[in-house]
């Protein structure tokens, strides 16, 4: 993420007269169980895809707040970028695709008995959404019902 400074004087100007929506705190939710118990799933923001997926609408000016379901045993091999902004570093995902879904570290975290369990399926979003009402009103509640049908406890949300 490149700072404030280094970007273009279109890009600065954008950015400082951005009006955020502020719905105020969200819900505080506490867990119910242990963790060592919890069924966990990741919700990224990274416009990370399966290589067979539809990519996100990139002509979008407002921003494509569908998602893509990601099947939670996908190789990394399989797994590529729909987001191209410009002002995002993707040094660290060439590196380690943990770095923004972080699949194999919570593989582990299942195995040594820290989380119970993972889901079957993650969900990605495309990070740069300029009109997120469609996000909050229809995307995001889509995707809490599916996580709450199959039982997730947690949703690690990875924002990029």
């Amino acid at each position: 993420m490149p700072r404030f400074e280094d970007l273009d004087p279109d890009s600065q100007q954008f950015f400082a007269n951005f009006k955020c929506r502020e719905d105020g705190p969200p819900p505080w939710t506490p867990l119910t169980k242990p963790l060592r118990e919890c069924k966990v799933a990741i919700v990224t923001s990274s416009g990370l895809i399966r290589k067979s997926d539809k990519p996100f609408d990139l002509s979008n000016a407002e921003g494509d707040t569908s998602y893509r379901v990601i099947p939670s045993d996908t190789p990394a091999r399989e797994l590529t970028f729909s987001h191209t902004s410009t002002n995002w570093d993707r040094s660290g995902f060439a590196m380690d695709v943990n770095v923004i879904f972080p699949a194999d570290r919570l593989r582990e975290l299942v195995a040594e008995g820290v989380i119970g369990s993972l889901a079957d399926k993650y969900f990605a979003f495309m990070g740069a959404i300029f009109n997120v009402d469609p996000l909050i009103e229809n995307s995001a509640p889509d995707v809490g019902r599916q996580l709450k049908e199959v039982g997730v406890d947690i949703a690690l949300m990875v924002p990029t």
